[in-house]
């Protein structure tokens, strides 16, 4: 019998229902006769992965645990709390961040929803899959590249757990027609492509594994200049690298627009851009060439205005928005099938007075002066 550990969190901070099967993480499995979700993770910044459970009983706390006993619980509490970023309060975005700055945030709940922080390869390639593709495909590929090139990390459920692959091993033993055959269509290019680009960055460098070739580019880049070198993958459009950038690696204020967003925009915030607009981003990005090459200038203008409408946690505005949007969840389950659920309600009553305000210190110092250049 397992015995599961518990972190107390109110379920309008964080609902599992809501944030794992969203469009964020692919692989977490449902089990919808026990009520929990399971997958594998990288619990430090090493190659090793185990099988992490997930469940929340009750709406003040998420129970957690690992059929791997040389993991120590703690070790894992700190991850996961890392990893649902539990340091940034929602209720005190909606308070002092959000609803001053947008009048339409009064009416909305956040129902929980929140940005993950995530391995950053994972999210590169997980997101080069979501390339004009749904919820439901999109976690198909990722388990069937864990599945056929992973390693098996163990059995939970009578299910058999894969880790994610490296880009090494995606480079060495995955081929084009192998994915093409796995269903990933026109993206098994890209995947084969940007392995082997980011299999000979990190031999260049002597980088221990992906993870620290992307932690030392995230210390090392704005978002300007992260954006840029993430699009130099193949298959990696401005979307896709605002996706890793807010959820691979931590950047808050980035807003991905895709059609979902760029919807929101337009019709609830008349945001259009006008001849002016596109000129000046022209020459804001004069010197980018990636950019000038692959930017949708109308695009990135909504993810300008937005960003100078909601400030340092825009991104996780635009997670909520979303989430309203779309209406549902899509993930894996335990019985091998992929199903859709509808968004979970989550009433919350904040309080003013116990709201207390949350330290926005999480940027760096090279990231907050390029915000500053970018508003316009």
């Amino acid at each position: 019998m397992l015995k599961f550990h518990q972190i107390k969190v109110n379920k309008d901070e964080l609902s599992l229902t809501n944030v794992l099967q969203a469009g964020q993480a692919f692989r977490w499995v449902f089990n919808e006769k026990e009520n929990h979700y399971t997958t594998t993770m990288k619990v430090t910044e090493s190659n090793k992965y185990f099988i992490v459970v997930l469940s929340q009983p009750a709406d003040d706390l998420i129970e957690f645990t690992s059929p791997d006993l040389s993991l120590d619980p703690e070790h894992l509490r700190s991850h996961l709390e890392r990893y649902f970023r539990l340091d940034v309060s929602l209720n005190n975005l909606l308070l002092n961040e959000w609803i001053p700055k947008d009048h339409r945030f009064k009416t909305i709940s956040a129902h929980g929803v929140r940005i993950l922080a995530q391995e950053p390869w994972e999210t590169l390639i997980s997101f080069i899959c979501s390339s004009n593709n749904n919820i439901a495909r999109i976690t198909k590929m990722c388990h069937s590249l864990c599945t056929n090139y992973g390693e098996e990390v163990g059995v939970f459920d009578g299910q058999k757990f894969f880790s994610f692959p490296s880009s090494d091993v995606i480079a060495e033993r995955a081929t084009e027609t192998a994915l093409r055959d796995l269903g990933f269509g026109y993206r098994a290019k890209y995947i084969i492509e940007t392995a082997k680009k980011v299999s000979k960055v990190r031999a260049d460098g002597n980088y221990e594994n992906d993870t620290a070739l992307f932690r030392k580019l995230q210390s090392s880049f704005s978002y300007i200049e992260m954006r840029e070198h993430l699009m130099g993958y193949t298959g990696v459009g401005p979307k896709v690298a605002d996706c890793v950038c807010l959820m691979g690696l931590g950047m808050d204020d980035v807003v991905p627009v895709d059609v979902h967003v760029s919807r929101i925009a337009k019709r609830d915030y008349q945001i259009i851009a006008n001849n002016k607009n596109i000129s000046t981003l022209k020459k804001l990005y004069a010197d980018l060439p990636i950019t000038r090459k692959k930017i949708n200038l109308e695009l990135d203008h909504i993810r300008l205005e937005l960003y100078n409408k909601w400030g340092l946690y825009a991104g996780w505005a635009q997670g909520v928005l979303f989430s309203k949007e779309v209406g549902k969840v899509s993930g894996a389950t335990s019985s091998g099938e992929i199903k859709k659920r509808a968004i979970v309600q989550v009433d919350i009553d904040i309080k003013e007075e116990t709201a207390t305000r949350t330290t926005f210190d999480r940027v760096s110092n090279k990231h907050r002066k390029n915000i500053k250049r970018e508003q316009i």
